[in-house]
């Protein structure tokens, strides 16, 4: 099982997202059971749409936990390390 390394832009990621209120208990259930899933190094279903990101974000992944909120996130042997949560917008805007 993967150790888990919370980055700070998680972490301010979340915080803003649960105060929103765009996102349900349920979403955040979901993003949850992704986690444990990925700590675990279980496959996610499909619907997620898992994939490696390109560009100046080569060697990290993403997964879409809805349409338009993603999880961006990097793996090694020994680490599952959490970078950003949000929006395309939010996510991709920090990297122009």
């Amino acid at each position: 099982m993967l150790e888990i390394k919370i980055e700070r832009s998680f972490k301010k990621d979340i915080l803003r997202d649960k105060r929103s209120g765009q996102y349900s208990q349920k979403d955040f259930d979901t993003l949850k059971s992704i986690i444990e899933l990925l700590q675990k190094k279980r496959k996610i279903e499909k619907k997620y749409n898992r994939h490696s990101l390109s560009g100046q974000l080569s060697g990290y992944d993403s997964i879409h936990i809805k349409n338009d909120w993603l999880l961006i996130f990097k793996t090694d042997d020994k680490f599952l390390t959490l970078v950003m949560l949000g929006k395309h917008t939010q996510v991709y805007k920090k990297f122009k």
